[in-house]
């Protein structure tokens, strides 16, 4: 495929080298021994004709071309292919857990606690977050939170970004939290 990328890119610079050098000056046809057909600006002996060729066509028009938005430039994946885990971690290195906070506790909430998650770059859909949870995983969604159902006590969460072929791209510090309902024996402070 990349030969034939070749020739085709060949064959056009050899098509459109005569217009070129018509712009520059005089244009002469060469041919060698061979066959082969070689154009040029360069007057290849002292009695070479230049080429006659016919004039350019211009159409001139009052019509104005409709205006086309600039388009953003193509992601560094589109021109090089796909990026390594080295660069999705650099891509990603904000990624992080940003509910629940460090050390912060739960109260009354039916042992309902909805850890979130989030990174600057928009995560692809084609990425998955994997939630540990006391050690446990859990399947997440590329962006966004999963609702979480605890018991009573110390809980720790962290998460793992994987790319689409399930490889492990950043995982966040370990966040620790506590769940407390209310209780006779035991009520929220301050309350």
């Amino acid at each position: 495929m990349k030969n034939a990328m070749i020739r085709s890119f060949t064959t056009m610079v050899f098509l459109l080298l005569p217009l070129a050098l018509f712009a520059q000056g005089q244009i002469y046809k060469v041919v060698d021994k061979d066959g082969n057909v070689t154009f040029t600006d360069q007057r290849p002996n002292a009695d070479a004709q230049p080429m006659d060729l016919p004039p350019l066509s211009v159409i001139q028009t009052d019509v104005q071309a409709p205006a086309v938005p600039a388009q953003a430039a193509p992601a560094v994946e589109d021109e090089a292919g796909p990026l390594t885990p080295k660069e999705l971690r650099k891509q990603f290195s904000d990624f992080r857990i940003t509910r629940p906070l460090a050390e912060e506790t739960f109260w009354g909430t039916g042992n309902t606690v909805v850890v979130t998650w989030e990174s600057s770059q928009p995560i692809p859909p084609e990425f998955q977050v994997v939630l540990f949870v006391d050690g446990k995983s859990q399947q997440g969604q590329a962006s966004g939170s999963m609702s979480l159902v605890l018991d009573r006590g110390e809980h720790q969460v962290y998460a793992e970004l994987r790319d689409e072929r399930k490889r492990r791209i950043i995982t966040t510090p370990v966040v620790t939290f506590f769940v407390q309902q209310h209780s006779v024996n035991r009520s929220r402070p301050g309350g």
